[in-house]
């Protein structure tokens, strides 16, 4: 049942001030034209609250014919700025040839050169020829295209459809109704899974870990829900999962991608987190579902704004439907835009991203031939028996978009309109469903205490002891009736004997019991809370920071820096958990390269001192990580963290000198040539070929310890400097003061392309030329605590 599609594909791209859309590929030919976006960020903004769920509070009291007019109105406007001049005459040219060979036409959109346009809802282009919206049309679809790596092989499915759904809900995050969520999914594709044509597979240990085991067996969806974000500081996208203690854990694309690459039987991610389409602006991989797409992962549906429970049902039951029909992702998607336009006021049906990687479909699905017959009311059935449940749970908030949905879909559903009446109110004050009066019945006689049930060890795995990942498979069992044992069993039935040499109320043991956990959780707070804090509160025992750092105590004049005391030294691992409460310093100012600086490079660093060392930990986001190669001294291009070290030299002229023998250039680098990922040059004073006072040579200096890290966002790095590397034969004192500027460098790439790309540094007056001035470098103090 999949469509035959022409394709036209257009390539938004940067044109003087403003914006070109260029037809690559189309049945009329090529063409272009000028493209200005016709929203100021206002509009945009007004647009995303117009096509958002009616839940919002901005939202209550706009007419819902308002919304679509409105969302009709910015459709229109953004369709005429797309399709206007030449791209609009080869976009009817290509429509008329399409419908001539009796195929259909796919707009397919290139955005890589212009992030900045990719928040842009292009899922609602309005084409006011045909006067409709080109994607709620299976002739029209519109795809976000993207270049991948690799284009894996179509995949032949034959039903189930098997989906792997993780629900995240991290402790540390706003809470999200883990069950609600669940029981929300498992009925709006109840019909579907008593048909055959679905598998539900629901991981409950919502962790990297247990997916990677999942993904053992194989699936055809994963589909997460849950929170989405973006990462500031790394300029990515990401999903946040959980770690083992249920603490939030952010999740790249990237990351999440080397999971799913190499489940053969994955083809499709449904990402349905608020802002799991979004990215920086900057840099078009840097979403999530950009990302997997990247990575090989042929399609992606990803929901750019919030989504409401009543879109949220009808997207994911039409959604799987229409793709155990056979239908084809792009069409698929077009039948879920026209359900959820058609049963809801609202204009949610855009929301959804569909991203694709090539022409071809994810999976080519076939149905068996001893497939049971499909009965329209058992998505009702499953709807109502799932509201239900959650009356009897006292959960209206989870009854409520089932009722109403139900109701949308047949008002006349057996008592439907009757329940709404009793659980809207209670659901929007949050209160339990009120329970029908009953009949009173005759008060039982009071039974006697039974022994209570000692619960059965689980049974120890068969298969080699080799633990296998959680999961629970949702089926459409028939509930199960347990029988109450009758009053005269009950009252027969021996009443177990107290115990013996004890005493104290039950109430007593239960106070005792509660008192002594209270004790154990304070006693475990508060022995984390030391160890998170020790290397601060260290710093505040006097013999500690005297006997590592001297008794002298000298308070400094104001400095741009202090470097506190380490009156426990760092270990150099790669562990850096020594560093967990040391004050951080920023690196990210660019000094040199500014305008070829990568999305998102930055770096924090931290700094410790003793009497025997400098100790400095950096951590550094860098979407491209090239190591040095090369001779030491020239470690400065590739990616490094480096700084310049010396005396005092407040009192020097702005135009002194380097000073020989006292100034030093460090370049910590890192590298592939060693299990510690990473090595030490010290550059010293001398004279360039031009005769002026430089940092002219160095060498590896292997008594410098350092250890470096990859990171998903880039690389950390910790070292010792022994005082004796750069210079200081005789140990610093508390109050010292040193010159000293803190830099990275990142490279260009490997190879003959190597050489610095750009160099960001925490002093904004440092360059290439001030380098060599000391009295222009930061000024930092060796103080107690920093």
């Amino acid at each position: 049942m999949s469509r035959d599609y022409l394709d036209f594909d257009v390539a938004v791209t940067p044109e003087g001030q403003g914006y070109a859309a260029h037809v690559l590929a189309s049945p009329a030919g090529d063409a272009s034209a000028p493209f200005t976006l016709p929203f100021s960020a206002t509009d945009l903004a007004q647009f995303m609250i117009a096509v958002g769920p009616p839940r919002v509070s901005s939202r209550r009291l706009v007419p819902a014919e308002a919304r679509v007019v409105d969302v009709k109105e910015y459709g229109r406007r953004l369709g005429d700025a797309l399709l206007s001049g030449d791209v609009g005459k080869t976009f009817r040219a290509s429509l008329t040839a399409a419908q001539a060979g009796g195929r259909d036409l796919r707009l397919r959109l290139r955005l890589d050169a212009v992030p900045d346009l990719d928040p842009v809802p292009w899922e609602y282009l309005y084409d006011s020829a045909l006067g409709r919206f080109l994607t709620l049309s299976q002739e029209t679809p519109v795809v976000r295209l993207l270049d991948s790596l690799e284009r894996p092989p179509v995949v032949q499915v034959e039903a189930p459809l098997r989906v792997l759904v993780m629900i995240s809900s991290p402790s540390d995050m706003p809470e999200l109704a883990v069950e609600r969520e669940r029981q929300l999914l498992v009925a709006t594709t109840g019909d579907l899974v008593t048909s055959g044509r679905l598998t539900i597979t629901v991981l409950e240990d919502a962790t990297l870990t247990g997916l990677q085991r999942a993904l053992l067996d194989d699936f055809h969806v994963f589909h997460f829900i849950g929170h989405g974000g973006f990462d500031q500081q790394a300029q990515e996208g990401v999903l946040v999962l959980e770690r083992d203690d249920g603490t939030a854990h952010r999740v790249s694309g990237a990351r999440l991608g080397t999971l799913l690459h190499d489940a053969r039987t994955m083809q499709l991610a449904v990402l349905n987190a608020c802002e799991g389409a979004r990215t920086s602006g900057r840099d078009a991989f840097s979403g999530v579902a950009q990302a997997l797409v990247r990575q090989g992962l042929p399609a992606v549906v990803a929901m750019q704004t919030e989504i409401s429970d009543r879109a949220a049902l009808v997207f994911s039951h039409e959604f799987y439907y229409f793709l155990t029909r056979g239908l084809g992702i792009d069409a698929a998607i077009c039948e879920v835009r026209k359900s959820m336009a058609v049963s809801d006021e609202a204009s949610e049906w855009g929301t959804a991203v569909l991203l694709r990687s090539g022409a071809d479909q994810p999976f080519s699905f076939t149905t068996s031939a001893t497939e049971p017959v499909e009965r329209p009311e058992s998505r009702l059935e499953s709807l109502y028996d799932a509201a239900n449940g959650a009356m009897t749970a006292s959960a209206p908030a989870t009854a409520l978009p089932l009722l109403e949905q139900i109701a949308a879909e047949h008002p006349d559903y057996r008592d439907v309109t009757q329940l709404l009446e009793r659980v809207r109110p209670a659901a929007q004050a949050g209160l339990p469903v009120p329970v029908e009066p009953v009949e009173p019945v005759e008060p039982v006689e009071p039974v006697e205490p039974v022994e209570p049930v000692v619960p059965v060890e689980p049974a120890k795995p068969k298969d080699g002891g080799v633990d296998r990942p959680v999961v629970q498979d949702v089926v459409q069992d028939e509930p199960v009736v347990m029988d109450e044992p009758s009053t005269s069993e009950a009252q027969t039935r021996p009443r177990p004997a107290p115990p013996v040499g004890r005493g104290g109320s039950k109430a007593g043991k239960r106070v005792s019991t509660w008192v002594r956990a209270g004790l154990l959780v304070a006693v475990l707070a508060g022995g984390w809370f030391a160890w998170r804090v020790l290397p601060s509160l260290l710093q505040k025992a006097e013999p500690l920071v005297a006997a590592a750092c001297g008794t002298s105590a000298t308070t400094p004049a104001a400095t741009d820096v202090t470097i506190g005391c380490a009156p426990v030294a760092p270990t150099i691992d790669g562990s850096f958990d020594d560093w967990r409460s040391v004050r951080e310093n920023d690196t990210d100012t660019a000094v040199f390269g500014a305008a070829q600086r990568r999305p998102g490079l930055t770096a924090t660093w931290q700094a410790l001192w003793d009497t025997d060392a400098l100790y400095l930990h950096a951590v550094v986001v860098d979407p491209v990580v090239t190591p040095t190669q090369g001779p030491a001294p020239q470690w400065w291009n590739g990616d490094a963290v480096s700084f310049e070290i010396g005396p005092d030299a407040r009192t020097l002229a702005r135009t002194a000198p380097l000073r020989p023998g006292q100034d030093f250039h460090v370049i910590l680098a890192v590298r592939d040539d060693t299990d510690r990922r990473a090595a030490a040059d010290v550059n010293t004073v001398g004279t360039s070929a031009q005769g002026r006072v430089v940092f002219a040579t160095g060498t590896e200096r292997p008594a410098i310890s350092v250890v470096a890290r990859s990171r998903d966002d880039g690389y950390e790095l910790e070292a010792r400097i022994p005082w004796t590397e750069v210079g200081r034969s005789v140990a610093p004192q508390r109050g010292d003061v040193l010159a000293m500027n803190v830099n990275l460098s990142d490279a260009t790439g490997p190879g003959a392309s190597w050489a610095l790309r750009t160099m960001l540094s925490s002093n904004p007056q440092r360059s290439g030329a001030n380098q060599n001035l000391p009295a222009r470098w930061q000024s930092v103090a060796l103080g107690d605590s920093g």
